[in-house]
């Protein structure tokens, strides 16, 4: 059988080659001489069919087997299809048939292999039973082998879809992406590709190794800045003792900067009404359009706050009937677009006729204000206008209509809370009570307990007027507030609602976090010296020696020394020469609370250790001495983050916390008159060893308790800004926790003998103790950007204490005095910061004002 590897190379060349010659000679030559020269027209027609035919089969051919070239199977086999069509019937042709159909063959396979991989079964099996056909190739081996492949749930399982193709390709395009954002750093965005990846495999292992990957830089992203945070907070610290010097303002006396507006907006558009000044306006029985188009030519020539050319002036337009008629005559109210400004000032000439954009106006005035000259116009008009965001709009006076309407409107279950803090006023509200009157208020003076805030005063809270007959009635069972009211007042009503209704969707993220850094850093450096004694140089009945047995500090241990005697166990040297010199802890004041908790007791300090020593055992005098030196530094950090989701103007409390009950009371101790038949002390007095079990004492008990809640608590109560992005905020965060006891009490002796000397015998410890709370906390309002952390509260502390001994004389000698002096520094650094975090979001949890796919814009340095 001929193959397709052994014909793509050489069929092509062949046919372009010299088919047409060939042609014409098979259907020609094979004629008898003399009849090839009477065929009639009709058959050489036929035969110039045939040719071409075979041309455009040949053709077909050709571009299908440079489709399976480049791997285009579909479009092969439709063109080897459309060439052994176009064959005709002929024994001359029937090796080129049984060339394209093999070609046929193997590009229909091929079709029915790549159809099978992308699980499309059915078609595959059609293509494979086409190519088995008899007319094509019923023996092809490989479409038989295909075949059996396609019937083995092995090799195809059935469950294999194209969307399930689709989806795998999706999952393998997530995955190569967020390998791709982890190798650039950006963790929230393989985060992100991971979790499509997710979606669209919920058991795929390799998306959950990445996410863990992703955790991993994440974490080692945090420790550093933990360790950055730690350094910037210590840091503060030090801070702190900088005496800042004072600044000179180098801005002359008296200058001031006044706001910057934007360059748009109704301010905006006031501010020029303002600003610009007309010298002179004369109309006499000048058309209102005119008057009009006056201004508004003035407006340009003397605006002088825009420095654009383009954007000089202010757009004046008309909102009129197109009759041009105005409201009828009477008294013009001031102009409700720019408040503040009164009547015409003495000497302004105002007559004329006419109302509407009809009229003619008739005014005389100098140096007046735009926003004036604008105002008096209209009024003579009968007209006013209002100040809009891009231009000032001339508007009729219309007349108020008083018709009264109901509507039915959708709310929230929070509709009530919804407008807390609004105007009071009559109302009427469904409430749980059936008997109430619905549209009834308490009585003055009344000392009952005041309702809940009714519909009604809740939308007069927010601006909503009601006249005579109108009322407003909310049905708590099925959310539906019923007004009764004006078009107008409608109107308001309904656009709060809808504020509402947007409003509803966004709750708040609240996390207040507490970080405390505290370092403890220890730096101590001295000597210690043994003196014995000896010979005063040139007398031997003068002695002299390091001090006294009684100056010798208890603190003084014997390993601390070079050479200790074997059977005292006292140092070699004689008596101490530096026994007042302070170090380590003996020089640090533990009259703190720490220090209570602790247990410590003054006089019982250790002393820094000894790190070197040297002695003179053979000399004149014996000596020795070591050094005490060492370097502490000790870190303490704490960080709670309590956090809580809430919702606009609704109370949020999280409580972490565990009951410590506490005694706040005690019985006093109590001891026994008689004991036996003895006294109080019978049966400690004589004998060799005192009993104190033998003895019966009642320490103090407690007798009353008190609950302390430790742990984490955070009160919020968050109300988002009309502007829908700034948060206000009343938070009361605190963390308390519990540090230890303090004994209150002290221990209870008794006299005795033991081996005919007298002791003092512990009859009770009597301790009454009582527990000492650290409580971190803080109570504020505040305003916070949606997304933004502020700190909302803090302390710096930083205690120092320097101890400097020395010997007198020796101590200040210019090169050896430092052996004979000791140098203690204890630095006790806190910095405590109450930050505090709120964010918007939706109910799925997701942030409202964040998009995960916004590029971050980098911060300018100055001077870049």
């Amino acid at each position: 059988m001929i193959r397709l590897s052994a014909n793509l190379g050489k069929w092509p060349s062949r046919l372009m080659g010299c088919h047409s010659l060939l042609l014409a000679v098979t259907f020609v030559g094979l004629l008898p001489h003399g009849f090839a020269q009477d065929v009639p027209e009709a058959a050489r027609k036929a035969v110039a069919r045939r040719q071409e035919m075979v041309a455009k089969a040949d053709e077909a051919a050709l571009r299908g087997q440079r489709l399976l070239a480049d791997k285009d199977y579909a479009g092969a086999v439709s063109e080897l299809k459309k060439a052994l069509d176009l064959l005709p019937e002929a024994p001359v042709v029937e090796s080129r048939r049984l060339e394209y159909t093999q070609q046929f063959a193997d590009g229909s396979v091929l079709l029915a292999r790549q159809r099978a991989e992308e699980g499309q079964y059915t078609e595959a099996m059609q293509i494979i039973e086409a190519v088995l056909d008899p007319e094509i190739d019923p023996e092809n081996l490989e479409a038989r082998r295909l075949l059996e492949d396609l019937n083995d749930p092995e090799i195809y399982p059935q469950a294999i879809t194209p969307e399930h193709i689709a989806r795998v390709k999706r999952v393998e395009t997530a995955l190569k992406e967020a390998a791709s954002h982890i190798r650039i750093g950006d963790y929230d965005g393989a985060e992100r590709r991971y979790h499509e990846a997710l979606n669209y495999d919920p058991y795929n292992s390799a998306a959950r190794r990445g996410l863990e990957d992703v955790e991993k830089h994440r974490r080692l992203y945090y420790d550093t800045a933990y360790d950055q945070t730690r350094s910037t907070f210590l840091r503060q610290v030090e801070e702190q003792w900088e005496m800042k010097a004072p600044r000179f303002s180098l801005d002359r006396p008296g200058e001031t900067t006044g706001p910057t507006l934007t360059q748009d907006g109704i301010d905006y558009i006031n501010e020029k009404l303002k600003n610009i000044v007309i010298p002179e306006i004369e109309f006499q029985d000048t058309p209102f359009q005119d008057a009009i188009d006056f201004l508004r030519e003035k407006s340009r020539e003397l605006d002088d706050l825009e420095p654009d050319p383009v954007r000089k002036g202010v757009n004046i337009v008309d909102r009129l009937p197109e009759s041009g008629g105005g409201a009828p005559a009477a008294p013009a109210p001031a102009a409700g677009g720019v408040p503040g400004f009164d009547d015409p000032t003495a000497g302004a000439a105002m007559t004329g006729g006419g109302s509407g954009s009809t009229s003619m106006i008739t005014l005389k005035m100098s140096r007046v204000p735009l926003v004036d000259a604008l105002r008096y116009v209209t009024e003579k008009a009968r007209l006013k206008f209002k100040v809009e965001p891009n231009a000032v709009v001339i508007i009729p006076l219309t007349e108020q209509n008083a018709d009264l309407f109901t509507q039915t409107f959708r709310v929230p279950p929070s509709f009530l809370t919804a407008g807390a803090g609004g105007g009071g006023g009559g109302g009427a509200a469904l409430s749980g009570d059936p008997f109430a009157n619905l549209g009834s208020t308490p009585a003055a003076g009344s000392t009952s307990l005041q309702p809940k805030r009714s519909a009604k005063e809740v939308l007069e809270g927010v601006g909503v007027t009601f006249p005579a007959d109108s009322s407003a009635i909310y049905n708590a069972t099925n959310s539906q507030l019923i007004v009764r009211n004006t078009q107008a007042n409608l109107d308001l009503v309904e656009a709060y609602v809808d504020s509402l209704k947007e409003d509803v969707q966004k709750q708040i993220f609240i996390s207040s976090k507490f970080v405390e850094i505290g370092q403890d850093n220890d730096d101590t450096f001295g000597f210690d010296w043994l003196l014995g004694k000896a010979n005063i140089p040139g007398s031997d009945r003068v002695f002299a020696g390091g001090g006294t047995i009684g100056s010798t500090r208890g603190e003084q241990q014997a390993q601390d020394w070079s050479f200790v005697e074997p059977i005292s166990q006292q140092p070699f040297g004689g008596t101490a020469l530096t026994s007042g010199l302070r170090s380590g802890a003996l020089a640090v004041n533990r009259n703190s609370v720490d220090a209570l908790l602790t247990n410590s007791i003054a006089g019982q300090s250790a002393l820094a250790p000894a790190i070197l020593s040297m002695a003179g055992v053979f000399t004149d005098p014996q000596f020795q001495v070591v050094l005490r030196a060492i370097a502490q530094s000790k870190g303490t950090d704490l960080m709670s983050a309590p956090s809580v989701v809430a919702r606009s103007g609704q109370i949020a409390k999280l409580e972490v916390i565990r009951e410590f009950i506490y005694p706040t009371e005690y019985d006093p101790p109590e001891i026994p008159d008689q004991f036996g038949n003895q006294g109080a002390a019978g049966g400690l007095l004589g004998g060799a060893a005192p009993s104190v079990s033998s003895f019966p004492v009642t320490p103090a008990n407690p007798t009353a308790f008190e609950t302390r809640n430790v742990g984490v608590t955070l009160q919020a109560t968050p109300t988002i800004g009309p502007d829908g992005f700034t948060i206000d905020l009343r938070l009361e965060p605190e963390v308390v926790e519990f540090e230890g006891f303090i004994n209150y009490g002290s221990p209870i002796y008794t006299g005795g003998t033991a081996a005919g000397q007298p002791v003092q015998v512990l009859l009770t410890e009597n301790r009454i103790e009582m527990p000492v709370f650290a409580k971190r906390s803080v109570a504020t309002d505040v305003t916070i950007w949606d997304g933004q952390t502020v700190a909302v509260g803090g302390l710096i502390r930083e205690d120092i204490q320097h101890v400097e001994d020395k010997l007198p004389i020796l101590g200040d000698l210019p090169v050896a005095g430092f052996l004979f002096r000791s140098k203690s520094e204890v630095h006790a650094k806190r910095n405590l910061t109450i930050f505090v975090t709120a964010r918007l979001i939706d109910p799925s949890g997701a942030p409202i004002n964040e998009s995960v796919d916004e590029p971050v814009t980098p911060i300018k340095v100055p001077g870049s």
